[in-house]
């Protein structure tokens, strides 16, 4: 392994799988975030070694796009990589890929930033990012992250959502992947086995704590749904599409 970017072999178990014994849509976002924490850690800024310093990773958008299928006991290949990142920037990229054999099972990109001591956002060259990281040219996804915006009315609610105990990961607030899982409850069992998910993008606007009563929103649109996770108050936490294809 190089430490560019980081591989790992990984079964596709039960508990990554939906009503058709394949790839959960949820599934590939969980993957993607254990492999990037994974890599992190090999490079000196994972966790542990960001908290020492009073920074966190901050994750600003996150995409995932599907290509074909991949179903149980499949041995998959999820391959990760930081994309180049200039000193002053205050926002970078990160790409993913997962495989079975030469078949492209999932494409992800996600957009960080790194929330440093008293909520400030650093500058790239302020991290413990090493200075002389080998960066790998190309990115999974070309695109530029989708630029939403908030009009999804209260008659769009399709449930609540009381933000528990085990949705709160180590920043204290609730798990990026949580959100995806509040977005696919929108939808069924059925609808989500069906294989017709493209692309799940999401952004992330604003925090949600324990305790908090969350609204998720929908509207289906022709091949795509329109999607919201929002505070009590009306403010975003997430603005996000599914695309069907």
């Amino acid at each position: 392994m190089e430490t560019g970017s980081f591989e790992k072999q990984i079964v596709l178990t039960p508990d990554l799988c939906g009503r058709r014994a394949g790839l959960s849509p949820l599934a590939a976002f969980t993957i993607f975030q254990g492999i990037a924490s994974e890599h992190a850690e090999a490079i000196g800024v994972g966790g542990a070694a960001m908290a020492k310093r009073g920074e966190f990773w901050l994750t600003v958008h996150s995409r995932v796009d599907f290509y074909e299928p991949a179903y149980l006991m499949d041995a998959l290949t999820a391959q990760t990589w930081p994309e180049r990142c200039e000193g002053r920037d205050i926002r970078c990229f990160r790409s993913y890929r997962l495989t079975h054999g030469e078949k492209t099972v999932a494409l992800g990109r996600t957009q960080w930033a790194i929330l440093g001591p008293e909520g400030k956002i650093l500058r790239f060259e302020q991290s413990g990012f090493p200075v002389d990281f080998p960066f790998r040219p190309g990115a999974a996804i070309d695109e530029p992250p989708t630029r939403f915006h908030d009009d999804l009315t209260q008659d769009e609610l399709v449930y609540p959502h009381l933000v528990r105990a085990t949705d709160i990961d180590m920043g204290r607030h609730m798990n990026n992947v949580v959100y995806i899982r509040l977005l696919l409850d929108c939808f069924s069992a059925k609808e989500l086995a069906s294989g017709m998910i493209r692309t799940i993008e999401a952004h992330y606007a604003s925090p949600c704590l324990e305790g908090e009563t969350l609204g998720v929103f929908c509207r289906r649109e022709e091949g795509r749904c329109r999607m919201a996770v929002k505070h009590a108050d009306g403010r975003p936490a997430v603005l996000a599409q599914v695309i069907f294809g």
